[in-house]
C-alpha cells in the first residue's frame, strides 16, 4: 500500500496501468520494492493546476480539497511523472 494513501485518502494508486486514470490525473511511478512498478495519482479534481520546472513537478491542491487544508503544494522530484490532458497546468 502506498504511504501516502494511508495518511490521505485523495492519493490513490496501483499496481495496475489499466487502473490508473491517466487523463484525469497527474500519476507518478515509483519502485514497488518487490521489482515491479507502483502507479501513483491525484486526481484533476483535488488539483487547482500543475507546473513543472526542470522535472520537478509542483502541484497545487484546489482550494475546495481535503489536502489544501495540509499544503500550499506538493512536489514531486524528477522521477518518471505523466500530467493527464484533463489536468490544469500553469506552464
Amino acid at each position: 500500500m502506498s504511504s501516502l494513501s494511508e495518511k490521505f485518502q485523495e492519493f490513490k494508486f496501483s499496481e495496475d496501468p489499466s487502473a490508473v486514470p491517466w487523463e484525469d490525473a497527474v500519476v507518478w511511478v515509483t519502485d514497488d520494492g518487490a521489482g515491479g512498478r507502483l502507479y501513483e495519482w491525484l486526481l484533476s479534481e483535488e488539483i487547482r493546476h500543475v507546473s513543472w520546472t526542470n522535472g520537478i513537478i509542483s502541484i497545487l491542491p484546489a482550494r475546495d480539497s481535503f489536502l489544501a487544508k495540509r499544503f500550499q503544494c506538493v512536489v514531486l522530484p524528477p522521477a518518471m511523472a505523466f500530467v493527464g490532458v484533463n489536468v490544469k497546468t500553469a506552464n
